[in-house]
């Protein structure tokens, strides 16, 4: 889920690029862009506090993401991700007994739904 996380934050920076900097686009990407990162670093964190070695890869979503070229498909690509995600949290949150990383994933599943809405607004909003 790490690698997940980190190849969603750094597909979004590059999404990013195609709106103009600052516009509505570009904000609303930047937010979510920003719960990403923090995803990833407060799984990082969790797994340094438990002592279990993990991963800096990248997952293979950043290649893929990087290989659309129209920005609303990538916007559209995000949300299968995000949704893929929230699946992923779905099957998991039953079978954490830890209290902390329940709270954890729960806390991540209240990102990316927030996530899917801003990104599904972006493209009702911009409709061709």
């Amino acid at each position: 889920m790490l690698e997940a996380e980190r190849a969603g934050a750094k597909a979004l920076v590059a999404f990013m690029d195609d709106w103009p900097r600052h516009g509505k686009e570009w904000e609303a990407l930047r937010k979510v862009q920003a719960d990403e990162a923090h995803n990833c670093s407060m799984v990082g964190e969790m797994l340094k506090r438990s002592g279990t070695a993990y991963s800096h890869a990248t997952g293979e979503f950043y290649d893929k993401a990087l290989a659309i070229k129209e920005p609303r498909e990538r916007i559209a690509f995000l949300i299968k991700g995000l949704n893929w995600a929230l699946r992923e949290f779905e099957q998991a949150l039953p079978r954490i007994g830890r209290e902390d990383v329940r709270s954890l994933f729960e806390g991540m599943h209240k990102r990316h739904r927030r996530s899917i809405a801003t990104c599904e607004a972006l493209l009702n909003n911009n409709q061709e």
